[in-house]
């Protein structure tokens, strides 16, 4: 499925229970909406893994990372992980600058494993 917001880009990949969710472009309001919705319909499957790819986005804020958030602690609740790929080292940065690198998985692009 791919979805396209003003300027947002979603892709979403299932493949047995893990899932695989690339965005692309600036995460503005309505492709966090739209990353919320998908987020919301994972909740009721339970188990496996949710891999947020961050790679092709050109601009993220605080918004963002709160999103990534709540996704983070929503799926949490029925044992479902979120690991997040290929983040630039702005994207790192802004994860440890806003104390958020002990509650987010963040794996810096390059540095791929498995996928």
């Amino acid at each position: 499925m791919r979805v396209e917001s003003t300027v947002t880009r979603m892709t979403v990949r299932r493949t047995g229970d893990d899932v695989v969710i690339e965005l692309g472009g600036e995460f503005d309001t309505v492709g966090r909406l739209r990353f919320r919705e998908q987020i919301g319909e994972l909740l009721g499957r339970g188990g496996g893994l949710v891999t947020v790819d961050v790679g092709d986005l050109a601009a993220v804020d605080i918004a963002g990372l709160a999103a990534l958030l709540r996704a983070e602690l929503l799926l949490r609740r029925v044992h479902t992980e979120l690991r997040i790929r290929a983040a630039s080292p702005a994207f790192s940065e802004l994860v440890r600058e806003t104390g958020l690198s002990g509650r987010l998985r963040v794996e810096e692009a390059g540095r791929r494993r498995g996928y």
